[in-house]
């Protein structure tokens, strides 16, 4: 499963924790900005709009992260004062960790990466459909926007994209999604239930075979 790696940061963070599982397929090099550039480009023609500078930084020493949102200029995305900005048009910065982002992992998860990280850059600025908002709490705040932003990746593996992640990466990315997705459903549920109508229907329809390893320790 999926694990989480480390201390719970500021929601607009929008980070992304080590998972830690090593895959047995071809390991991916490690990648510099410019790179990273070109192939958010190519996923996203519109990334620019979204993204105002991607930069490559040595990792945070417990090396923690893959990639992250700051706000410009900003080098640590799990630094509150380094937070992503949010609001309609806003650009953030997109700080990439070379050394950990390549790792074991295989080519085809860097780039699910960046499409993650794409995904909450032009989501904070609501470059789609879907509310942008805060629930009160930094928790829940963060497993709403987690929950979309591995949604997201779920339906792109779904139509096809990021062919050549290992099995072992596609269910670590299906159990994220599924652990941020329950219980951010289960804050709403519990408070607000006649509201998961409505939040409900921003999420791609859930694996019953992969809550057992979300639901897992």
């Amino acid at each position: 499963m999926v694990s989480s790696g480390g201390k719970a940061r500021t929601a607009l963070a929008a980070v992304l924790l080590v998972l830690g599982a090593a895959v047995t397929s071809p390991a991916a090099a490690e990648i510099t900005a410019e790179q990273a550039v070109t192939r958010l480009a190519a996923m996203h023609p519109d990334q620019a709009s979204w993204i105002a500078a991607v930069r490559a930084v040595r990792a945070r020493a417990d090396g923690a992260v893959y990639a992250g949102l700051v706000r410009p200029g900003g080098t640590d995305p799990g630094h509150e004062k380094d937070a992503p900005s949010r609001g309609a048009g806003v650009r953030n910065d997109l700080v990439i960790f070379p050394q950990t982002l390549g790792g074991t992992h295989t080519p085809a998860w860097v780039d699910l990466i960046l499409d993650h990280e794409y995904f909450h850059a032009k989501h904070l600025a609501k470059g789609f459909s879907i509310p942008l908002v805060s629930f009160g709490a930094e928790r829940i705040d963060r497993h709403y926007l987690e929950a979309l932003a591995w949604g997201w990746v779920v339906k792109r593996i779904d139509e096809g994209h990021h062919a050549g992640l290992s099995a072992k990466e596609v269910a670590e990315v299906r159990a994220a999604y599924e652990r941020h997705l329950e219980a951010f459903r289960k804050f709403i549920v519990e408070r607000h239930p006649e509201a998961w109508a409505h939040y409900g229907r921003f999420f791609p329809p859930r694996n019953p075979e992969v809550r057992l390893l979300a639901a897992a320790p």
